[in-house]
């Protein structure tokens, strides 16, 4: 495992020397490269679940897309390399459940939104999004990115009431260079997977690297706080509110009501409400809703290639009543299901 020594305060960081330690997850990982937009397209809808679009301004000058990936515990990380030579953007929705994502830089630089203002992120930089909303990021050229991204469960056991602080800003910019223990310790990371023996895929000790990557994020973004992080023993999910999400997740394109999910879980629905609004932020059914809603994204995604019609998706992500599905698409997610299916950049 790579050792994790002290930096002066004066040093800078150079995380363009990150770039080999990523590319060496390529034979220690799992990998894909692409020549064209649309596997890249694909490819990057499969990861998102649904929840990414990609789109560039002239097909003819897109060269190449390629991707290492590993897991630390509930961490996951990527490493993605773009060459084109034209605009490229992508959007991505998150949900207030959505996991904290920190996009670093490595080689070329990016803007991104969640909102109507962009701001510039360049190697050296860590870009911490957080909160809910369509995040855009944009770039021209070649650019080598690494995103971790950290379950909010991790982050909120880690450190209690730091739900709030995550989602009142929806993008934050760390100077690495100023958080060098956040900077070392990833290092630590990516070294650490892409060797041989890899001492963070015991269980155990990914574990440890979870919350501890946690706290030191947490740590940068609000060292200016004058209160103190406290670290919490880790809360697991009941078994009741993974089998009612088990039984949306198989059953989320036929009828489904409480009494069902009583059932299925064997709690009554007063259990249920108060489970899903404690670990995640929404009622059972509007979690179904979430479900169904992003299952049918991700086919208007698909569609844009493949061809769809909105009624038939509708129905196939469990709506009966296709203007009711437009207004909860729209109200979800900004736009309607036609300006989804018509996309951009094709």
């Amino acid at each position: 495992m790579h050792e994790m020594t002290a930096a002066p305060a004066s040093q800078s960081l150079s995380v363009s020397e990150w770039i080999k330690s990523c590319s060496d997850l390529m034979l220690h990982g799992e990998h894909f490269a692409a020549t064209d937009i649309l596997s890249t397209r694909q490819r990057i809808l499969d990861f998102s679940s649904g929840r990414s679009s990609f789109a560039v301004t002239d097909a003819g000058k897109f060269i190449g897309y390629g991707e290492a990936h590993a897991r630390v515990g509930r961490i996951a990380l990527r490493f993605l390399s773009w060459n084109c030579e034209a605009k490229c953007e992508t959007a991505t929705f998150r949900t207030p459940d959505h996991h904290v994502v920190i996009h670093i830089p490595l080689r070329g630089e990016f803007e991104a939104s969640q909102g109507e203002d962009w701001i510039k992120v360049k190697p050296g930089d860590a870009l911490v999004v957080s909160a809910a909303g369509v995040m855009r990021r944009r770039w021209e050229g070649q650019c080598d990115l690494l995103n971790l991204r950290i379950e909010r469960d991790v982050v909120n056991h880690a450190a209690p009431g730091t739900r709030g602080a995550l989602d009142s800003h929806p993008l934050t910019l760390i100077d690495l260079n100023k958080s060098l223990a956040l900077a070392h310790f990833i290092e630590t990371i990516i070294h650490d997977l892409g060797s041989d023996h890899s001492a963070l895929s015991d269980p155990g000790v990914a574990s440890h690297a979870e919350r501890l990557l946690s706290l030191l994020l947490l740590r940068s973004l609000r060292k200016s706080d004058s209160h103190c992080i406290t670290v919490a023993a880790p809360q697991v999910l009941p078994y009741y509110v993974r089998r009612a999400e088990q039984y949306v997740s198989e059953n989320y394109m036929k009828p489904v009501t409480v009494a069902d999910l009583e059932a299925a879980t064997g709690v009554s629905a007063r259990t249920l409400y108060y489970g899903f609004k404690q670990y995640r932020g929404a009622s059972p059914m509007k979690h179904l809703k979430g479900v169904r809603l992003m299952r049918a994204r991700r086919r208007l995604l698909e569609a844009q290639m493949h061809g769809g019609r909105v009624g038939e998706i509708a129905a196939a992500a469990g709506y009966g009543n296709k203007s009711q599905f437009a207004r909860d698409y729209k109200g979800y997610f900004g736009e309607s299901p036609a300006a989804t299916l018509r996309g951009r950049g094709r």
